[in-house]
């Protein structure tokens, strides 16, 4: 905290809530606010009309996140509700209450899964395919890394000048992987001489 009881942060956040015509990446540690963040700035693009929530998308990493982050958007919308400062903002709130249930705030692969539904016959997929459940989802990369792995190793033996590299895959980026960002990147990473394979953080 600042002097004035402020945030060292707080024009950052500020930016964040306000500053709705710009594009903008929040990086920051774990359980310093991003989450919380994010619903000020969905909040403010609803008060003043720039956005409804048929056309916004909030994702996360878990269902356990996204279903925290809606019910804390509806409590501020609600909270924003009997503060408005003219009958055009307490509209646009009321009819934001009305499209939470419908709302895109879910995880990746959820949203990822409406798309497809949406569009079965452009994506080639079957229409009534079902999301995996986390442990399927975990035997399936272990059945496939280890097909990739002996295949590794194959082309090793038959080519032995050839060195097998392999940049090791951050625990964010396995299936059924959780992290607290609501919106992460891949960092670079050396790539190790040797192959290890990555292990399940759970």
């Amino acid at each position: 905290m600042s002097e004035a009881g402020q945030l060292v942060d707080h024009e950052a956040r500020a930016r964040i809530a306000n500053d709705l015509d710009s594009t903008l990446v929040v990086e920051a540690a774990a359980g310093t606010g991003k989450t919380t963040a994010l619903v000020e700035r969905i909040l403010s693009l609803l008060r003043t009309g720039k956005a409804t929530l048929r056309t916004l998308v909030a994702v996360t990493f878990t269902e356990k996140a996204a279903g925290e982050m809606k019910l804390r958007l509806r409590t501020e919308i609600e909270k924003a509700r009997s503060k408005a400062s003219s009958p055009a903002e307490q509209q646009h709130l009321n009819e934001a209450l009305r499209q939470l249930e419908a709302a895109h705030i879910g995880t990746i692969h959820a949203f990822c899964a409406d798309m497809l539904r949406e569009r079965p016959v452009e994506a080639k997929v079957d229409p009534l395919f079902e999301v995996a459940s986390e442990d399927e989802s975990e035997r399936l990369y272990d059945e496939a890394f280890t097909r990739w792995f002996q295949a590794s190793r194959a082309c090793s033996v038959a080519r032995p000048a050839s060195a097998i590299r392999m940049v090791r895959v951050p625990r964010f980026a396995r299936p059924g992987a959780t992290s607290s960002s609501s919106a992460t990147s891949l960092p670079r990473t050396s790539a190790p001489t040797s192959i290890a394979r990555p292990r399940s953080t759970r």
